[in-house]
C-alpha cells in the first residue's frame, strides 16, 4: 500500500512539473506585442545618440590637440569641458560594494538550507550581520525546516 502511494505521489509530482513547464512555455509564446510597442522599439533616431556625444567629442579633440593633458589637469583648472564629467562614473561590472558582504562558498540561502540556524549564524558572522543576507538565510532555514518537518510527518504518520 505504501509503495503504491509513493508511486502515485511521484507520478503526480512529475505531472505537476511537466504541466508547469508546458504552461510557462505557452504563456511566453502567446504574448503579442502591439504595433505601438513594436514601433517604439524599431523606430529610433540615431541623431539623438550622436548628439549625446558632442561634449565628449570636443573633449577628445582638445586632448588630441594638447599633448600630455590629463583629466586631472583639466579638473584642477576647472575647465568647462569637464564640468559635466564625473571621474567616478559607473563602469560595467565594477564592484560597487553591494555584493561585498556575501558569505563564503555558498549563498546565504544555501547556508540557511544546509545548516539551519547554524548557517544563519555563519552568514551573520561573515557578513557583519547584514540584514538582507540574514533574511535570505532565514528563508533557506524556513524552507529546509518545512521540508524536513513535512517529510518526517509523512513517514511517521
Amino acid at each position: 500500500m505504501k509503495r503504491a502511494l509513493l508511486k502515485s505521489l511521484c507520478v503526480g509530482l512529475a505531472l505537476i512539473i511537466f504541466s508547469a513547464q508546458a504552461m510557462s512555455f505557452t504563456t511566453i509564446n502567446t504574448v503579442v506585442n502591439s504595433d505601438l510597442e513594436i514601433a517604439s522599439v524599431t523606430d529610433f533616431n540615431e541623431t539623438e545618440i550622436y548628439n549625446a556625444f558632442t561634449e565628449v567629442n570636443s573633449l577628445v579633440s582638445y586632448v588630441q590637440e594638447n599633448d600630455g593633458v590629463t583629466l586631472s589637469d583639466l579638473e584642477a583648472t576647472n575647465n568647462e569641458l569637464v564640468s559635466n564629467i564625473s571621474s567616478s562614473a559607473a563602469i560595467a561590472l565594477l564592484h560597487d560594494g553591494d555584493h561585498e558582504d556575501t558569505p563564503p562558498i555558498f549563498s546565504a540561502f544555501i547556508w540557511g538550507c544546509l545548516l539551519n540556524w547554524v548557517g544563519m549564524l555563519i552568514v551573520g558572522l561573515t557578513t557583519g550581520f547584514d540584514g538582507s543576507q540574514i533574511t535570505k538565510s532565514a528563508w533557506g532555514c524556513l524552507i529546509s525546516s518545512l521540508l524536513w518537518g513535512g517529510s518526517w510527518w509523512y513517514y511517521t504518520y
